[in-house]
């Protein structure tokens, strides 16, 4: 719906030009559109000029056919404010901004009772009903941005909605004790967790597979061990699968102690030919719990990105723009590379 006169605000006039580039999945082929429709805000959403964007693996796993999703990808993001179709959050206006990729209709079961991740009827940007950031022109409700502080830059404040998602994992746990905990997956996602996890009191090391990766957790003072030279004792209490491969889990199920915990945190989309089994009687035998994670706080992420307790500009391993299309995904998806960075 295009903004009524008297009540949208504008930091700027944005004039006449109704079309934008943007990268585009349509269920078989990725391509950069460029005279993609710009984006209109719908009342109470905000209308962001993308920044930088970062390749993200459900990025990949989206063009292989999660979700079923066709549209404008990208999810990671930073943005500046260019006009509200409505008189919300008016500070907004002209603000570098990050936010959350739930858009809710704060009306629904899960809404009301205080679940809004889950509404009934959310899109989720670049993955559910709504076009992504890796364009030029992005919209997201206003109550979902957080205003970016002048001491982050894009770099930085990009991956605020992947840390948002690590610091839930650390959210939904109960740490007792000094407990064992093992990242599996040394992926951005499983490199965010682990430097997350290690600020509790606990013990966590981090197990993967690339040996440039693994080295950055010496920087951090993060203990780590190449998944081929680890025992399979059960005597972990947590263990945190960002590997998204069902490999991870069942290695997660033989790591794990009796009543241990296993966290989730990434998806895979369906293949063309049948998964593997899996066996899942350890869960049972062994009463182990798992838990299903996904997005978090944003505001709280864009605060340890303030205050400098997260390293990530180590995961950028490459930049690239817009302009290079489907390239950057391409780039994204070889072996060894963390993150690839997208000037918009």
């Amino acid at each position: 719906m295009k903004p009524a006169a008297d009540t949208s605000q504008s930091s700027r006039h944005t004039g006449a030009d109704r079309h934008m580039r943007a990268l585009c999945f349509d269920g078989s082929t990725t391509k950069l559109q460029r005279t993609h429709p710009r984006p209109e805000p719908e009342r109470d959403e905000a209308l962001l000029r993308t920044l930088k964007a970062a390749i993200s693996s459900l990025d990949l796993e989206l063009c292989r056919g999660l979700f079923g999703f066709q549209g404008t990808l990208g999810h990671c993001f930073v943005g500046r404010v260019e006009s509200i179709n409505g008189e919300q959050r008016p500070e907004l206006l002209g603000k570098r901004v990050v936010g959350a990729l739930d858009a809710v209709c704060g009306r629904c079961d899960m809404c009301l009772a205080g679940l809004s991740n889950h509404c009934r009827n959310r899109t989720v940007l670049g993955m559910q009903g709504r076009d992504g950031c890796l364009a030029d022109w992005l919209t997201l409700p206003a109550a979902n941005l957080v205003i970016v502080p002048d001491s982050v830059d894009d770099d930085h404040a990009v991956f605020a909605a992947p840390l948002a998602a690590a610091i839930q994992s650390a959210r939904q746990l109960t740490i007792e004790g000094k407990p064992y905990i093992t990242v599996l997956g040394d992926g951005p996602l499983g490199l965010l967790v682990v430097q997350v996890m290690a600020k509790l009191n606990a013990s966590v090391r981090l197990i993967g597979r690339y040996s440039e990766k693994l080295a950055l957790c010496e920087k951090w003072g993060v203990k780590h061990r190449h998944v081929d030279d680890i025992g399979r004792r059960a005597d972990q209490d947590i263990v945190v699968d960002c590997t998204g491969s069902p490999d991870g889990l069942e290695l997660a199920m033989r790591l794990v102690r009796p009543r241990g915990t296993i966290v989730l945190k990434t998806m895979t989309a369906a293949a063309d030919t049948p998964a593997p089994a899996i066996d899942l009687a350890p869960i049972v035998m062994k009463e182990i719990s798992v838990l299903g994670s996904r997005s978090g706080p944003v505001a709280e992420a864009v605060s340890m990105l303030a205050r400098g307790e997260i390293d990530v500009v180590s995961l950028i391993s490459r930049r690239m723009t817009l302009n290079d299309g489907p390239a950057v995904l391409q780039k994204a998806g070889r072996p060894g590379v963390i993150t690839v960075l997208v000037e918009i």
